[in-house]
């Protein structure tokens, strides 16, 4: 997660093309050095929460994982306004923020959702130009963007046009992932294994898928999106919740399939 005026990105950029295709975990299409167009990667997902300790004990019982113990006060995005805690999932993460300054683009969004909620999907772009050209021809507008960030381009697209923040990094090298969850300091949940995707939800989402194929990149199957390994389903809202709403966990234990929890006004689905 970051924020246009107040953010961090610290140390973390998750599996990249190469390692990926070495795992097994992308199609050899998307090989790095294939030579093939490739889709924009779906990285992790941020939850915005006001009492992070809270929220994470939740996800904590939900997953059924020990948190690691870290060094109280170690965090690096506090000189930034924010706390931050990541969950690993299999391949990928859950990042919860906190903000601890009033005046903050996470107090905003509290505001906004009318408390909690799901705050933004990372993605990773394998073409930068391209991603920006194709942004600008369609004349999306971009909430911010810093060419070098830590040694990353990061860009992060208006949420008003595709439903939720899509944070975007083009990593060099392209492995190099900050957040990389198979390399950090992590437990495993025994109650799920990855995260295959998420629901975001927005009027018109049929149309919004196709401006995201286009401008991300992706297959598109009415309203969803594949990008490479995980989806995006986009869906008409339900009362007053935009944005991220739904992110569906692999169930380990096969009879949790079709059960659910809600924590911070995001539905965790076992799938």
């Amino acid at each position: 997660m970051t924020d246009s005026t107040e953010f961090d990105r610290r140390k973390m950029l998750l599996l990249g093309a190469a390692s990926a295709a070495a795992a097994g975990l992308a199609p050899a299409a998307f090989a790095q050095g294939s030579g093939t167009v490739r889709p924009s990667r779906l990285r992790h997902y941020v939850i915005a929460a006001k009492d992070m300790d809270a929220v994470c004990g939740e996800l904590y019982k939900l997953l059924d994982v020990v948190p690691v113990s870290k060094e109280a006060g170690n965090e690096p995005t506090l000189a930034f306004g924010f706390r931050t805690k990541m969950i690993r999932v299999g391949t990928t993460l859950i990042e919860v923020v906190s903000p601890i300054r009033e005046k903050h683009q996470l107090q905003d969004f509290f505001v906004e959702r009318g408390g909690d909620g799901g705050y933004m999907v990372v993605m990773q772009t394998y073409d930068d130009t391209a991603l920006l050209a194709r942004a600008a021809a369609a004349n999306h507008k971009l909430a911010f963007e810093i060419p070098n960030f830590m040694g990353q381009h990061l860009m992060q697209f208006d949420y008003k046009t595709f439903g939720t923040r899509f944070e975007f990094y083009k990593y060099t090298p392209e492995d190099n992932w900050w957040g990389n969850p198979l390399h950090g300091d992590y437990n495993d949940p025994k109650a799920a294994e990855d995260i295959t995707g998420a629901e975001v939800a927005v009027e018109s989402p049929a149309a919004i898928a196709a401006t995201a194929v286009s401008t991300f990149l992706g297959k598109q199957d009415g309203a969803s999106v594949t990008f490479i390994d995980r989806r995006i389903d986009f869906v008409e809202p339900k009362g007053k919740a935009r944005g991220l709403t739904a992110i569906y966990l692999k169930a380990r234990d096969r009879s949790r399939v079709g059960t659910s929890a809600t924590i911070a006004n995001v539905e965790f689905r076992f799938v």
